[in-house]
């Protein structure tokens, strides 16, 4: 990750994106070539995940340091080594690696160490939600469609466990799937409300109060905005009766007269 960038990547394709409710419901570690994997209730397959939260809190241990961060699905804590330089309510993006500890009996702990990490803006975060909240929902839609047709049934042994280990049925996928949905949900609610200022404010400052569609979307997604929610914004905004089209394809502020 490099130092002051808005939309951190990690260019690591066996990288997880999940849920952190998903992460910590997730027990059943399997050995692959002298590897170790953490499978999850969706059937991802993970020795190290990219992460985007919140800052709970940040306690210092020697010369460990404790992050508790959400991502408003769940609480999650990871552990690091480096010095960071973050305070509480703000947000980090991390890759951390997966270590499973055995414990009493057959439980298992999975501690999750730092790797890399950055701060980074609000809408990096939100951006992750939707991110992770798709791909949670691809895995969903595979696992259905195994289930639903016997003849389909995954032949890599990893997945085959995951079945008859979380007992999937079409009752937890639909469970798994309000959880990505209800954080969408949260997203878009905050959103909505910030989007729609930064809209009326970008008019307002055009001349006119107006300004062309096409043009206002750009000037938007330059805000850190996305294509898909300014444009579902400006709709929202036009059916409260606060823009309107004075021609096709340029969207004016309505005048209150005081």
């Amino acid at each position: 990750m490099q130092k002051g960038r808005q939309n951190p990547e990690p260019d690591l394709t066996a990288t997880c994106r999940l849920f952190f409710e998903e992460l910590l419901k997730s027990d059943l570690v399997v050995k692959e070539n002298e590897e170790t994997f953490l499978i999850t209730p969706t059937c991802a397959r993970c020795n190290r995940v990219f992460g985007v939260g919140e800052v709970k809190e940040v306690e210092k241990r020697g010369k460990i340091t404790k992050i508790k961060i959400s991502d408003s699905t769940a609480t999650l804590n990871i552990y690091t080594d480096k010095a960071i330089g973050l305070e509480s309510d703000k947000f980090l993006a991390f890759i951390g690696n997966l270590h499973v500890r055995e414990g009493a009996g057959k439980s298992k702990a999975v501690l999750i160490l730092v790797e890399e990490a950055e701060p980074v803006e609000e809408n990096v975060r939100d951006n992750w939600i939707l991110n992770t909240a798709r791909r949670t929902m691809e895995r969903i839609e595979l696992l259905r469609s195994n289930l639903n047709l016997s003849l389909a049934l995954p032949k890599k042994q990893w997945m085959k466990e995951a079945l008859e280990h979380y007992a999937i049925d079409d009752d937890k996928l639909d469970s798994r799937g309000s959880v990505a949905i209800n954080a969408v949900k949260s997203v878009w609610q905050h959103y909505s409300k910030t989007a729609k200022e930064m809209v009326l404010e970008a008019l307002e400052e055009s001349e006119k109060s107006s300004m062309e569609r096409v043009k206002l979307t750009d000037a938007l997604k330059k805000r850190g905005l996305m294509e898909e929610w300014v444009e579902e914004v400006i709709d929202e905004l036009f059916a409260e009766g606060r823009c309107y089209e004075p021609e096709v394809g340029v969207v004016k502020v309505v005048e209150v007269e005081e």
